[in-house]
């Protein structure tokens, strides 16, 4: 249908990265927020999104998920707690750490958070947004998960070539980081329950890298 131009406007598809966001998914409470890249149709319908909320809004209808004002890069579930599909190279995370604050904020001291995860791919790895969002979330312990999707190639550029430190999960220096095989659901799932435990309990924010 893009090829036919029956639906408009660019298509970033999640082919191959199925894994992550389903064990992501599994570990998390329904509460937990969710932001991520323009690559959000999976995640979409995994946090509460019909077939045809999804499908619609990629046609421009009405019954579409954003109201067919966001076409493919910007589905929205508020009561879903996934606040997008964002359309600018890494600008989901300082998002996601302004929500993982919120969740910080309403708790009372010492009980369990709420967790905010922000996802992106290797190619948004060195924005400086990012940098600035961890230095904000290691100050202030929220409870923010960094998760860095490494499909090895930013934009069609292999990470040999845009990133002089390829071992993302080490990207956050003091901040703990750990690698997880994104291609295994259930390693996903595991490593993700240890993270959100780790998050959730007053620790601050964990660097997640999904290869």
């Amino acid at each position: 249908e893009y090829k036919a131009k029956n639906i408009r406007g660019f298509c970033h598809l999640y082919d191959g990265q199925e894994a992550v966001a389903t064990g992501i998914n599994a570990a998390f409470e329904p509460e937990d927020d969710w932001i991520t890249s323009y690559r959000c149709h999976c995640i979409a319908l995994l946090r509460g999104g019909t077939i045809k909320e999804i499908v619609g809004e990629l046609f421009g209808l009405s019954c579409g998920m954003s109201q067919a004002k966001g076409g493919s890069m910007h589905f929205y579930n508020k009561a879903g707690h996934f606040w997008g599909g964002a359309g600018i190279v890494g600008a989901q995370v300082p998002l996601g750490t302004g929500l993982a604050f919120a969740n910080k904020y309403a708790v009372k001291p010492g009980e369990p958070m709420n967790v905010a995860i922000g996802c992106y791919g290797d190619g948004a790895a060195n924005q400086g947004q990012i940098w600035e969002s961890a230095n904000m979330a290691s100050l202030w312990k929220l409870p923010m998960i960094f998760c860095i999707e490494n499909n090895q190639y930013g934009m069609g550029t292999s990470i040999d070539r845009h990133s002089s430190h390829s071992d993302y999960y080490k990207m956050g220096n003091h901040i703990p980081g750990i690698r997880i095989d994104g291609m295994n659901v259930l390693a996903v799932k595991k490593g993700m329950e240890f993270v959100r435990e780790f998050a959730s309990t007053g620790n601050g924010p964990m660097y997640v890298e999904m290869m």
